[in-house]
């Protein structure tokens, strides 16, 4: 029994806009780019359209790599991935229309994704058969395959992400495979945010079942997060799309945040747009990822810089700043007839001083049980700026996470 199998690129038009084949001139067998002013896929295997140049086979396997570069004027993200297949019967000559006879040959062909930047992967994302990922548009079952949260695919502007697939025909293919061909359109569903709706589809049992692999195990996806006492705040602001695990699936709870790391969380945590502003009213550098945000959050008075008008993006945050601006950012009213009890309250900020003792009052932070000190003007980690989002958000309750600023 031998197979043909020719793979083409194809774009799904659901949100931005289509991809782009971009020639074999980048180190990946096919580059696409998102936006463009026309869709024309390439095959990804080579220029003969052909997996591996030769016929299928039980047990014969072909692998390629492709880079998706945005070029679109924002960040976009992958929530989706699909295919569109046709199948030729070359012995009758005709085209296959027996959806028996066209799921058990997208059963026997075995599917791997995996994700890197650089054509180096260390995360799979996809490992099924051609069936789980089927796109038939208007179909109420063949929707494509929904990426768990953890393994959504997120690109920056100007940035790029490499996918790593393998594609391996089942050794127990039955016989009456032989002689079929089949056309595959490997689409990609690039949009920002998700339809409205249920997150996994609609509310019945069924669904919930047919779905129950789409929430992975968080530990395996993001490796340092594993045990830590923010672990289920982290994941619900993953979820809520507030926050997301860097290009190595990393959150790195542990690290100081810098004050433009700051700006991204809150003003994802307030839904802010990202501003296009072309100035951003501060004199010193602000990074490419952050400068949206540093702008929309500074314009709704959660930030108010230094004096001289500088950000100071790189500079870790401290706690009493940070206390600060999230009092300000979710617009509670700082006036406190709490006195703080902090046994280094005198190392506290006058400016801050309010804003910490209406987060003590509203139970937000509890400070060092230890010693009762506060530290003001330590930096503040990442997850316990996490936590403290978390809190004010009231994700909290939803994952039963008790938040205490450590």
């Amino acid at each position: 029994m031998f197979l043909a199998l020719i793979v083409l690129v194809g774009a799904l038009p659901l949100s931005f806009c289509d991809l782009v084949y971009a020639g074999a001139e980048n180190k990946a067998d096919v580059t696409l780019y998102i936006h463009g002013e026309k869709s024309n896929g390439g095959p990804i295997f080579n220029t003969s359209g052909q997996m591996g140049g030769g016929l299928w086979a039980p047990g014969v396997s072909a692998s390629g790599t492709m880079r998706i570069y945005n070029n679109y004027c924002s960040r976009i993200s992958i929530h989706n991935l699909g295919i569109k297949m046709k199948l030729y019967d070359t012995i009758n000559k005709r085209e296959v229309t027996d959806a028996g006879l066209i799921r058990e040959f997208a059963e026997a062909m075995k599917l791997t994704i995996k994700k890197g930047k650089r054509l180096v992967f260390n995360n799979t994302i996809y490992n099924k058969s051609f069936y789980e990922m089927l796109y038939v548009r208007g179909s109420s079952s063949q929707k494509g395959f929904d990426l768990g949260i953890l393994n959504w695919v997120n690109i920056g502007k100007d940035s790029s992400v490499d996918f790593e697939y393998t594609v391996h025909m089942d050794e127990g293919a039955g016989n009456n495979l032989q002689g079929l061909k089949a056309t595959v359109d490997f689409i990609i569903n690039a949009q920002e945010k998700p339809v409205e709706g249920p997150p996994y589809g609609d509310d019945s049992d069924k669904n919930k079942g047919e779905n129950s692999n789409l929430v992975q195990e968080p530990v395996e996806v993001i490796p340092d997060i594993g045990g830590h006492w923010a672990h289920d705040c982290i994941i619900a602001l993953i979820e809520h799309d507030v926050l997301d695990p860097d290009e190595n699936s990393s959150i790195r709870p542990e690290d100081y945040i810098t004050r433009a790391e700051a700006a991204v969380l809150i003003g994802r945590a307030l839904k802010l747009e990202e501003s296009k502003d072309i100035s951003t009213g501060y004199v010193d550098n602000i990074p490419t990822w952050a400068r949206g945000y540093v702008i929309s959050t500074t314009k709704a008075k959660v930030f108010k810089g230094y004096p001289g008008r500088v950000f100071k993006s790189y500079r870790n945050i401290s706690r009493e700043e940070m206390t600060a601006v999230l009092i300000r950012a979710f617009r509670k009213d700082s006036t406190s007839q709490k006195e703080i009890t902090f046994t280094d309250r005198g190392t506290i900020a006058k400016w801050a001083r309010d804003s910490i003792a209406k987060s003590v009052e509203e139970g937000i932070v509890t400070g060092y049980s230890d010693d009762n000190t506060f530290r003001p003007k330590a930096y503040m980690t990442r997850a316990e700026a996490f936590t403290l989002v978390c809190k004010l958000l009231k994700y909290h309750e939803e994952h039963k996470i008790e938040v205490v600023v450590h």
